[in-house]
């Protein structure tokens, strides 16, 4: 191959190569131009919601709001104090303790009622012939 060839074949190689970059950076145009309708729309979109918020009536509407939730927590912050002074008259944890000390000594599951003492000893007095019938 002479030189003229190889000269020709290196250009036909650049050109190639410049191809493919050009289609390359076609591609990614397309990418971006399809990029920038969608934020296009989004900012359209988002202009609306924000301009719909800036409107008097929308102001007042959030104050309202806002004022509602402010009374709701109020009264919320009330019911939780009255809670607390409720709460100061209950149980100690030492009073638990001691309660449950007194139940576990005394178990009062084993007690009986006094209807359950009578029927005991209606029924031993009959098995003892004492009272007969029914």
């Amino acid at each position: 191959m002479d030189k003229s060839a190889l000269v020709i074949k290196k250009i036909v190689n650049a050109i190639k190569s410049l191809d493919t970059n050009v289609r390359v950076l076609a591609q990614q145009v397309r990418q971006l131009k399809r990029n920038q309708k969608i934020l296009a729309r989004n900012i359209i979109a988002l202009t609306k919601k924000v301009g719909g918020l800036e409107e008097p009536k929308g102001i007042e509407e959030l104050n309202k709001k806002i004022a509602e939730l402010e009374n709701k927590i109020s009264k919320l912050k009330e019911e939780v104090e009255e809670l607390k002074g409720k709460m100061k008259g209950s149980l100690s944890p030492e009073d638990v303790a001691e309660l449950r000390y007194l139940i576990d000594t005394i178990n009062p599951l084993e007690f009986v009622t006094y209807e359950q003492v009578g029927d005991l000893v209606e029924r031993k007095l009959r098995e003892l012939g004492f009272i007969k019938g029914g």
